[in-house]
């Protein structure tokens, strides 16, 4: 598998975060309760890997919060590194999408 056309801002990034987005909002609109579920405070107390991938999933969004701080460029960076840590990939897919569209049209006013 070709990694390196994801190494920098570009088209294919782009797509690669608008399909994860699609997938994410996708499963939030479809991904309605079924019959024999839980529900998240029943599957907690339930499973300890559900606990543990609960709390991974913050971990993650912190690590991608931090990265947008650190790694962005535009004032977007730091308000939706706060997002992130509410919404999740909600708003970190967005932002780090905004950072490369906002850096290829940067590189492409130095050509």
């Amino acid at each position: 598998m070709n990694l390196e056309q994801y190494r920098r801002p570009g088209a294919p990034r782009l797509k690669l975060y608008a399909s994860l987005y699609a997938t994410l909002v996708l499963s939030a609109v479809l991904g309605g309760k079924r019959s024999g579920d839980l529900g998240t405070l029943g599957t907690l107390r339930a499973s300890s890997f559900a606990r543990i991938m609960f709390m991974d999933i913050g971990m993650v969004s912190t690590l991608g919060a931090l990265y947008l701080v650190l790694a962005g460029k535009t004032p977007v960076r730091v308000p939706a590194a706060v997002a992130t840590l509410f919404l999740g990939s909600f708003a970190l897919i967005p932002a780090l999408a905004w950072e490369d569209y906002q850096a290829m049209g940067k590189e492409a006013e130095v050509r």
